[in-house]
């Protein structure tokens, strides 16, 4: 069998070694094209599920509100202790209910106003609002993942267990069972009521993503050699 001489059979390797073992490249610098596809997604994304997050935070700061209210006006006129504890201790659950709308608000209901007003007129200002627009999608999605999250189900009977207890220890134990039985329920409803298409977005986005940053690149090359010249290629992917 005929060999090459060293020479060649090294320059051949040094072509084929791009070809076998292509690294994945960083991501290149994204074009305004792109940024405005990027956010143009989000965007609509993010304003598609405004409306059921207004639903759902009006709702449940009504039936909160109202249940605390209510509630600890009848804890209050209680001829009964075991009426005045039941009502009470409820009164205190939907008012934990009321503080959690308020100290840990649902993102998704305002859709894309926190990012449409930021300057997008140079480079760096639309690069800045693409991450606050990308930061914006996953903490919706992060929020959209409570839904069947072990420890906000957990907490949710965990609070409910303590009503019923004290409900039941300080008042009437058949309504310390119901109580926790009722409390269990509305707060699993809360819970899964929840936007859950931003957690869809998220990964849609993602796929979004991989799709125009993967591309495959040709490169045509020419080299000098003493006795003639060397034409070679190489691969990306």
């Amino acid at each position: 069998m005929r060999t090459l001489p060293m020479r060649r059979q090294v320059v051949l390797g040094a072509l084929l070694l791009p070809l076998i073992a292509a690294p994945v490249q960083a991501e290149p610098a994204l074009t305004d094209s792109v940024i405005d596809q990027r956010l143009a997604f989000i965007v609509e994304r993010l304003d598609a599920r405004a409306t059921h997050g207004q639903i759902w935070h009006w709702s449940w700061m009504t039936i909160n509100a109202g249940s605390a209210i209510g509630l600890g006006i009848v804890a209050g006129l209680a001829d009964h202790e075991d009426d005045a504890v039941n009502n009470g201790v409820q009164a205190g659950v939907a008012a934990i209910g009321v503080a959690d709308l308020v100290f840990r608000p649902l993102e998704a209901r305002y859709g894309a106003a926190p990012i449409r007003g930021l300057p997008e007129t140079t480079r760096d200002e639309k690069l800045a609002k693409l991450k606050a627009a990308e930061e914006q999608l996953k903490r919706n999605a992060a929020r959209a993942e409570e839904r069947t999250s072990f420890s906000m189900h957990a907490a949710n009977v965990a609070l409910n267990a303590a009503a019923g207890l004290i409900i039941g220890l300080a008042g009437n134990p058949s309504d310390g069972a119901i109580a926790f039985a009722t409390g269990t329920a509305g707060g699993v409803v809360n819970i899964l009521t929840q936007p859950a298409a931003p957690a869809q977005d998220w990964e849609d986005y993602q796929a979004l993503v991989n799709r125009s940053s993967h591309r495959t690149e040709v490169q045509v090359f020419v080299s000098a050699l003493p006795d003639g010249a060397l034409l070679g290629m190489r691969l990306t992917w």
